[in-house]
């Protein structure tokens, strides 16, 4: 009798003659003793884990032994080995194993050489991108301070693009039209100051508030340089500001006495007077909140919030470049004024809160912000790589990794840019990075981990254990890759360039990154475990011996893998505890599933800042605090002829910034009388819309007289024409419109100074041109005002080669091409102001109502379309919403829809790809449930937000799915203590590293950064709570068993292969055969030790005596 260590099997075994043994795993020992005709035994080991059964090998005095393997579950007799003990030398170890691949064997074989030459490709990617960007190549299209989230095929793009692109195409002609008194330099107002004074609760409408006020004002625009920027009044004069206060300072005295109350004594008085005229009724709304009370008979005035303008003028004198004027114009307001007010903003001012706002202002506001949170995304770097470092244990190899990560967004951007060929390059871009250094740093503890448990197994060479690392690691990587890519694939389809770019560059860029993990790592792994592994570097940089054996940090390590194995997999396992787990889990999804349908689209306009910022503050009280008036910021609807949607068949498909080329409606012409009655007719229908008609439309409407307000060049004409007087015609004579060829022949002949009749053409038909260009100049003499200046910006003219003539007196001329028109219609809509539920009904009104309208026109003026074209295109960012909306929800459901077969493909198990999706559809709706459970709304971030959850959700749970598949054990609880064995610590640290860095950047201003850190920690904290919790703990119960759900079964059957078939190396090209081999006869010395690493072929299963 002798003693022999032995391993663990699930197999029985049926032995000769008594045995004694010793059972050693790793932590664990045992003794047991065999008895003659035992079947079945079962080990107690120290920690108290029960193992089923065990497999023992002995053998007699004279060398031989035949071992019975019976079948665990039936008793049959399956196979027989015979074991020789003699001293003949055994075979090779290696037949064990698999052969190592090519790759594996040229990296040990030189590994020095193999580093080099991955590294310099790996290096060769960033030099090639330094190396385009000096030859002067757009190597990053960086686009910081716009996300491009337009609709380029709808209606409301191409036809705002066809407005502001519409002097691009031609040379359009100014007339001589000047405000009276005035050079015309900064008669309009750009980029003003808004000053909000706020008392909640309180009131602001008090003498010492209203001083305050006026006292603040006049400090404003004392301060140097201000009179070179402000808009001048007619008399060339710096206006004062838009406030309360000058309905106390005598700047209305005109309309009577009672507004010249410079020491505010009469207040209720004044402001009821104001808001009781006819001519400051308008005008004074502005200033009055929706909580605003007059009442001038108990002596009452009150509102908790005001608001004031400081008017700054454009253009600046000097000045031909727009966005010179631009820069210098930004360069004042903010050195002026950007550090006062935000001391303002902080400290209040006399009692009162000041809220501020201008867009140079906020510019410099974000700038400013931008640096600070950039330290913050520095931060999340430093601790990536720290982290990665802690892991790996090693410098060299975090080092390295990481630099494989940074090289590998250089090789992703390079392809993005000149093999996809786009051409935008954004702030998701930027963040993509953070995304792939935590996909890259869990493919790094993947490869790491999987490599570090080979420690354990014996190999015949490191060939061989390299080959099985990289095998097991590299599915594993490519499967969670893959579906990651895949998800973010999905992004792509989306018809919004910025959404769409950042899906395409994000896939590329985690296959990119896979590619690199799996050639460039090992080289790295392996050139520190020959070279440097029992080194550490001092101060000095000079390398000793390593104090802590690499042993002592693999078993450091081991205590997290034990942990997994012993107290956790007992959890997740216990009879009792899981259903808690599955309780736990089923509130978990009840609370936050109340949470998801409370989801509700957002109106607000999108946010940069936190909801304490000046600025967010700013927005929501003056689309929320305030009246409806004149004033207001509300948005136009304009009515355009001339104009088609614009061409952008000629742009690159990713140039957002292409205006295309102008279509001209060539049918448009003015001068056949009937088109004009009808224009004239449909301003008139425009101003007297009826209340349903103007609800329905959300039209504003004049305080005084209920009229809509509407800008018509043709209105003017008329009254013009209505009013005019030339002495040298007869009284009979008619100069009424619509304007007809004598009319304007009768005004030239009466004008000889200014019109030489003898230039014109025989076949002259410009003659509305002419009228046109007669009333905007006031007869040529310059005698015009702000309107017309306005009107003008409205009316395209071209000079005509054959009928445009010059005036006899002065440069203008007459006669040129009438190109477009435009009419205003003022509405009650404020971009941020509503959702796009509400609003693209109202998008839709609008394009009936125009339609119907323009079917009742003559035909040279019926081809009118409607669009908010000035500033945000409020029409087409209501349909922007809508299709985020959609597309956020398409893109989960598809994501999923994907990612299902992909996981049954990959697993090669229709159970486990299931209960792997259910897990990810789960943590997508938990994280879409912190939306609302934060105070959001579905806005435009969050929908763009939420098209990265599946991409990101997928891999913990795609991990422990590989792992449970990746077991050769048969049963569920081995295959998923193995899982947690292999695949735990992998799982923890690659989202440790992206919950770390997350989380440095959740202290963030900038609400882009602040949300996507928080969307990126839910995802990853719930993706991990899933799949390590009710993914586990599912398994345990229901997780596949031996072939259940396998897909191999469907492929046995398309072969012709039978369960009872067996697998052999030699069946005529089949690969298996029916009959049973005969016995296999193994070498082994006399002195033998049969442990758990030796694993031999036996019949159809990997057996390890």
């Amino acid at each position: 009798m002798e003693k022999k260590d032995i391993g663990l099997m699930p197999e029985q075994v049926r032995v000769s003659g008594e045995f004694n043994a010793n059972y050693q795993d790793d932590d664990n020992m045992a003794t047991v003793t065999i008895t003659p005709g035992t079947a079945e035994k079962t080990i107690e080991t120290m920690d108290g884990v029960e193992m089923i059964s065990t497999t023992v090998a002995t053998h007699s005095a004279n060398g031989d032994a035949d071992l019975a393997l019976d079948s665990y579950r039936n008793g049959n007799v399956a196979n027989c080995i015979h074991l020789d003990t003699s001293n003949e030398k055994p075979q090779s170890d290696a037949r064990k194993h698999k052969q190592p691949l090519a790759w594996c064997k040229w990296i040990i074989n030189r590994p020095k050489m193999m580093f080099s030459i991955m590294l310099c490709f790996n290096l060769s990617f960033p030099v090639i991108t330094i190396i385009l960007i000096l030859c002067g190549e757009t190597v990053f299209p960086t686009v910081f301070n716009d996300l491009p989230l337009q609709l380029t095929d709808d209606d409301q793009w191409l036809r705002y693009v066809a407005w502001n692109a519409r002097n691009d195409e031609f040379t359009k002609y100014n007339h001589n039209v000047t405000t009276t008194g005035a050079s015309g330099f900064r008669t309009s107002m750009e980029n003003p100051i808004y000053i909000l004074y706020e008392k909640p609760n309180g009131n602001v409408f008090t003498k010492e508030n209203l001083q305050a006020m006026r006292d603040l004002e006049d400090e404003l625009i004392s301060k140097a340089n201000y009179t070179d920027f402000c808009q001048l009044d007619a008399g060339g004069e710096c206006k004062k500001p838009v406030s309360l206060v000058r309905y106390f300072d005598g700047t209305y005295a005109a309309f009577g006495s009672i507004f010249n109350d410079t020491e505010f004594d009469n207040i209720p008085v004044v402001l009821d007077a104001a808001n009781s005229s006819p001519f400051l009724k308008s005008a004074i709304q502005f200033h009055f909140s929706k909580d605003t009370v007059i009442d001038v008979a108990n002596g009452i005035a009150e509102a908790p919030i005001t608001r004031s303008i400081i008017p700054l003028g454009w253009p600046l004198e000097g000045y031909t470049n727009e966005d010179k004027m631009e820069t210098v114009q930004a360069n004042f307001i903010t050195s002026t004024y950007n550090s006062y007010f935000q001391n303002l903003f902080s400290n209040g001012y006399r009692q009162m809160n000041i809220i501020y706002y201008s867009r140079p202002l906020w510019q410099a506001t974000l700038d400013s912000q931008i640096t600070i949170d950039t330290i913050l995304v520095a931060g999340s770097f430093v601790f990536i790589f720290c982290f990665v470092w802690f892991q790996t244990g090693s410098l060299w190899i975090a080092g390295f990794a990481v630099l494989g990560i940074m090289t590998s967004f250089c090789s992703a951007n390079l392809f993005y840019r000149y093999i996809l060929d786009f051409r935008f390059f954004g702030t998701f871009h930027i963040l993509s990075i953070f995304i792939i250094l935590g996909i890259g740093a869990d493919d790094i503890f993947v490869f790491m981990d999987t490599w570090k448990s080979t420690g354990f197994e014996v190999y015949p060479g490191l060939e061989y254990r390299l080959s099985d690392a990289y095998r097991r690691a590299s599915i594993t990587m490519l499967v969670t890759s893959l579906t990651t890519a895949v998800a973010f694939f999905v992004s792509a389809t989306s018809p919004l360039l910025g959404v769409k770019s950042f899906g395409l560059f994000a896939g590329v860029l985690v296959l990119v990154n896979y590619v690199t993990v799996i050639t460039f790592l090992p080289t790295v792994i392996i050139t520190y475990h020959n070279f440097w592994s029992n080194c550490s570097c001092c101060c000095c940089f000079k390398c000793t011996k390593s104090a802590q054996s690499s042993g002592k940090r693999l078993q450091k390590k081991r205590t997290i893998v034990r942990f997994f194995m012993g107290p956790y997999f007992r959890f997740v396992t216990h009879r009792i505890w899981r259903w808690v787990i599955l309780l736990f889990f089923v509130v978990i999804i009840s609370i936050f599933s109340y949470f998801a349908t409370k989801l509700r689209p957002q109106e607000e306009a999108v946010q940069v800042f936190g909801e304490s910022s000046n600025f967010v503050q700013f927005e929501r009280k003056m689309v929320k605090a305030f009246k409806s008036s004149s004033s207001d910021m509300n948005k136009e609807v304009y009515i355009v002829w001339g104009l088609k949607n614009q061409d952008l068949s000629s742009c690159h498909h990713t140039d957002h910034r292409c205006e295309g080329q102008t279509v001209w409606d060539n049918s448009f012409d003015l001068n056949p009388l009937p088109s004009q009655q009808a224009m004239k007719d449909f301003c008139t229908r425009l101003r007297n819309l009826t209340v349903e008609e103007g609800e329905r439309l959300h039209v504003q409407r004049d305080v005084v007289t209920g009229k809509v307000a509407v800008k018509c060049f043709i209105d003017d004409m008329y009254q013009f024409y209505e009013s005019l007087e030339l002495q040298e015609l007869p009284n009979s004579t008619d100069l009424n419109m619509p304007i007809k060829e004598n009319k304007i022949r009768s005004i030239m002949e009466t004008s000889p100074d200014v019109f030489d009749l003898s230039a014109l053409h025989e076949t002259f038909y410009r003659y509305f041109e002419t009228g046109l260009a007669y009333w905007l100049t006031s007869g040529y003499t310059g005698q015009s005002n702000a309107d017309k200046i306005e009107l003008q910006n409205m009316i395209g003219e071209e000079i005509d080669k054959r009928d445009t003539a010059s005036i006899k007196s002065g440069t203008d001329v007459f006669g040129t091409r009438l190109r477009y028109v435009a009419f205003k219609v003022k509405t009650t809509l404020a971009y941020g102001s509503l959702g796009y539920e509400e609003g693209i009904p109202i998008v839709n009104s609008w394009e009936d109502f125009i339609n119907t309208e323009m079917s009742k026109m003559p035909p040279s003026v019926d081809g009118a379309f409607q669009c908010t074209c000035e500033g945000i295109n409020l029409f087409d960012y209501l349909k922007v919403q809508k299709t985020l909306s959609d597309n956020a929800v398409k893109g989960v459901v598809l994501g999923l829809a994907i990612a299902f077969p992909l996981l049954v493909l990959t697993t090669t198990n229709i159970i486990l790809g299931t209960m792997a999706t259910v897990s990810i559809a789960l943590t997508t709706w938990c994280v879409i449930a912190v939306i609302p459970m934060a105070g959001w709304k579905l806005g435009v971030l969050e929908s763009l937000n939420i098209g990265l959850i599946v991409g990101l959700a997928v891999d913990y749970v795609v991990h422990l799915a590989e792992g449970y598949r990746l077991s050769r054990k048969q049963d569920r609880l081995g295959k998923l203590n193995d899982m947690l064995e292999h695949v735990g610590i992998s799982v923890v640290s690659g989202a440790a590293t992206t919950l770390g860095a997350s989380a440095f950047m959740l202290p963030a201003e900038i609400l882009f950064f602040k949300q996507f850190a928080i969307f990126l920690f839910c995802t990853i904290g719930f993706s991990l709570i899933f799949s390590l919790g009710l993914f586990t703990t599912m398994l345990g119960m229901i997780g596949p068993e031996g072939h259940t759900g396998s897909l191999n079964v469907f492929y046995y059957w398309l072969i012709g292969r039978k369960k009872t078939d067996v697998k052999c190396d030699h069946c005529n090209g089949k690969g298996f055969h029916g009959d049973q081999p005969d016995c296999k006869v193994i070498r082994s010395p006399a002195n033998a030790t049969l442990t758990r690493r030796s694993v031999y072929e036996i019949g159809d299963r990997e057996t390890a005596l």
